[in-house]
Order: structure tokens, then sequence, then C-alpha cells
């Protein structure tokens, strides 16, 4: 399939191109090359690494890891809405482990009285309503913000004991509060286990394919594994869904 070609209209001189304002407008990379890069993306569990792209289609690494990032970029294109019904929502960290880094630097650490969390990026998740939504937590937004813009107030929540979730129930509809640090986790039917089961998801996708992820990409990352979550019972659609947002 070739990109450059292109269509006069009938109606002036100008030509146009059907890639125009597209993720594929300028590339000189063959349609096939990216149609095949989606269709992997649809037919692996834990995602396909930029180095395999390189490889299966004899591209340079560079190449592959934009035509990679282009295609999380399309994964993660849907309309947008609140989340209502019963929403799990939990915070994980993503990063290397204290243990793994140099005696000198974990000696920093110690002087600045900084915990093995700071070294890791927060990321915070929705799951309700067959939806998923995270969020990378980079900026100075509260844990109650992020519930406030990503949950409808007629929700019922479910969380874990995090005193940053402290004070919900006044706002929505129910708060149920799971105690992990006494060892609980069901109650009546609540539990967090849905969004815990994720980010296992996340992690396995993170550490078994891509080994390595800069915190300035993660969320392209997130946004691929959460497409292919909320789609995994549509694996024959997945390919039509991800060209669907291409416009």
């Amino acid at each position: 399939v070739k990109n450059r070609r292109s269509y006069h209209c009938p109606n002036c001189s100008h030509q146009i191109y059907p890639t125009k304002d597209t993720v594929f407008e300028k590339t000189t990379t063959p349609l096939s090359h990216w149609f095949y890069a989606i269709y992997l993306q649809t037919t692996t569990r834990n995602g396909v690494a930029a180095k395999e792209l390189e490889r299966q289609l004899d591209i340079c690494y560079k190449t592959a890891l934009r035509m990679a990032h282009q295609i999380k970029i399309l994964m993660a294109k849907s309309e947008w809405q609140p989340l209502t019904g019963l929403v799990q929502i939990d915070e994980c960290y993503i990063g290397g482990k204290m243990k793994n880094k140099h005696k000198s630097v974990r000696a920093e650490y110690i002087k600045n009285k900084k915990s093995s969390v700071d070294n890791k990026i927060g990321v915070m998740g929705f799951i309700g309503s067959g939806k998923v939504r995270i969020e990378v937590m980079e900026d100075g937004k509260t844990f109650k913000d992020r519930v406030r813009s990503n949950v409808d107030k007629s929700a019922t929540l479910v969380t874990d004991s995090h005193s940053g979730y402290k004070g919900l129930d006044i706002e929505y509809f129910k708060h149920e509060i799971i105690n992990h640090i006494k060892d609980e986790y069901l109650r009546d039917g609540f539990h967090t286990n849905t969004i815990e089961g994720f980010w296992s998801q996340l992690k396995r996708t993170i550490k078994g394919t891509h080994i390595q992820v800069s915190g300035r990409h993660l969320q392209k990352y997130i946004d691929e594994v959460a497409f292919r979550y909320m789609n995994k019972d549509r694996q024959a659609t997945m390919f039509d869904t991800i060209l669907s947002h291409v416009a």
C-alpha cells in the first residue's frame, strides 16, 4: 500500500492526500507496515515492544518506536463520560525497586528522608460500567480532585483506607472503604480486586514486554493496556476500532 498517492479534487487544482490530518500523514513507512503493527497490538495480551516491530518490519528502531507511540495514541481515543454505578478506585506506583539502586543513591534517599515510593510515578485508576480510566499523577491534584473529575456523583465508590479518599462519602451516593491494613479484602460483596487485577496486567506488560518505560511516555503505555482490557471480549473488532480512531 503506497501512502504518497494523491487524488486531484475535481473542483479545484489541489491535490488531496488520504492520510492528511491522520497519524499516517507525511510518513514514509508503507501503510501495510502500519496495519500489520496495529494487528500485532490486537493479537497479543501484553503488547508488542518497539524492538519486535523493528525486527518484524525490518525498519529502524526510531521508526518502530514512533509507530508504537502513535498507535497507542489511537488506542487511547474514546468518547469521554464520567463513570457511573459501582466504581473501584485504587492507586499504584510504577518504577524500579529501591533495593536495585546503587548504594550511593539509596544513601542519598535515606539522608533526605525520602521513602521508597519517591523514586516511582504514582498512577490512579478507576474501573466501573465496563470502562477503565487511568491517570498518571504528576500534577498537584489531590486524590479527591481526581475522583471528582472522573466519577459521576451518583456512583458508589469502593476504595482502600488511604486518607486521601476521606470525606468522599459526603459528595457521593456511597463510599465503601476496604481496610487492607486489617487484612480486609471483601465485605458485603464490595472489593477492589478488579482494579488490582488491572495493575497486575499493567506491570506484566511493562516489565515483561517493554522492560522499561520513561515517565514522559507512561500514560501512552497505560492507555494501551486499558484499551486492550476494555476490549478483551471483542478481539475480532479491535483492529477496526483502532482504525476508526484515525480520522
